[in-house]
């Protein structure tokens, strides 16, 4: 019944998020984590949304370097620790009235992932072999996700 109501609750504040972006029409600028561990790659499952599995990341804070947030956003969204390894691409985000721009970085795992219990906004964290990612990827980390096993880095262009 809990993680019924925290989906229910993180529904309802994306929808107000979603209205206060339309109204204010803020740029945000946040990052997102290319998270490897051997040929396999880090997901997190989001509580809702069409396509809950992307790559882990989020807003950057106020006086934080980008790549701190990196480590951060992976480790708050994930519980695995990671070490940065280069700087993937930034990307624009254009999309439902929005704005912003995403700061890919690239990072190996120092761990396990061991998803948040009873997290608001995350309610899985795993790693998956390029060839048997999950139903619902984000169309953006799929995309990173392949660009990255190409090897290709320094990218600007759209998310």
């Amino acid at each position: 019944m809990r993680e019924f109501g925290l989906t229910l609750l993180y529904r309802w504040l994306i929808l107000l998020r979603f209205v206060a972006w339309r109204v204010l029409r803020p740029r945000a600028i946040g990052v997102r984590v290319v998270v490897r561990r051997g040929d396999e790659f880090l997901l997190v499952h989001h509580r809702g949304g069409a396509a809950p599995w992307g790559l882990p990341g989020g807003a950057i804070d106020r006086g934080e370097a980008p790549a701190d947030a990196a480590r951060r956003e992976v480790l708050e969204e994930s519980g695995c620790p990671v070490t940065i390894t280069g700087l993937h691409g930034v990307f624009h985000y254009l999309a439902h009235g929005l704005s912003d721009y995403i700061i890919v970085f690239t990072a190996v795992a120092d761990g396990s992932a061991l998803p948040p219990v009873g997290d608001l906004e995350i309610c899985d964290a795993r790693f998956f072999h390029p060839d048997q990612l999950p139903v619902g990827v984000e169309a953006g980390s799929v995309r990173r996700i392949a660009e990255v096993r190409r090897g290709e880095h320094g990218l600007f262009t759209s998310w």
